[in-house]
């Protein structure tokens, strides 16, 4: 078959003070012919351009660049979050977490992170935020999304906001993974649990990358 250019879609809100230093979170577009892909991604997807946006409306910008991105082309190879590992490797320092929403929408029940020790307080800090959602913090386990994988390989941090998947893969690449099997409730939970991430990371005084 003919081959073709795909690109990632990238919005982002420049932080007020630290614009170089980054936060990219994010989903992939990758709905299959057999349903709309509500499920597998546009969930994730519509849940962190809603969470940028929310913290895009707010008076005053965070210290720190939000940066939102739809991820191309993730099922044939993760090329989307492969070609921004590459553009972005010399910024390395610059990348404060990574963090992706590829598992539905339904409810968020624990985070978890990988980031060096010295990092920890941050990361603890976004937890006790998390709690009144339900949102255990778990200091081991997790793994960043797909997209975010290629960059975490080479050492940038990235946080794991686990979902329940009990009913995913009964829905991905499937006829049924259509919008009206998402939950508003959970789905707000989610956008919810999004935001308070980015509020820390994108303001707290202390980095979690360039250690």
């Amino acid at each position: 078959g003919k081959s073709k250019t795909e690109y990632n879609v990238i919005g982002e809100n420049r932080g007020r003070n630290l614009p170089d230093e980054v936060v990219v979170i994010g989903g992939h577009p990758d709905s299959w012919d057999l349903g709309t892909g509500a499920v597998d991604d546009g969930a994730g997807v519509a849940i962190t351009m809603a969470a940028g946006a929310m913290i895009g409306r707010l008076d005053k910008a965070p210290r720190r660049t939000i940066r939102v991105i739809a991820f191309a082309n993730e099922e044939q190879g993760l090329w989307g979050g492969r070609a921004y590992a590459e553009t972005h490797k010399a910024e390395l320092d610059k990348q404060q977490l990574g963090a992706e929403s590829d598992f539905g929408a339904g409810r968020i029940y624990a985070f978890r992170a990988g980031v060096a020790p010295e990092a920890r307080p941050v990361i603890e800090q976004i937890g006790q935020l998390l709690a009144p959602l339900g949102i255990a913090y778990e200091a081991t386990g997790g793994e960043p999304g797909p997209d975010i994988s290629p960059f975490a390989k080479a050492g940038m941090p990235w946080g794991d906001l686990a979902q329940d998947g009990t009913d995913y893969f009964d829905l991905h690449h499937t006829p049924d993974d259509t919008l009206d099997k998402i939950d508003p409730v959970q789905l707000a939970q989610n956008v919810e649990a999004w935001r308070r991430l980015l509020v820390i990371v994108a303001n707290e005084a202390g980095v979690i990358a360039g250690q």
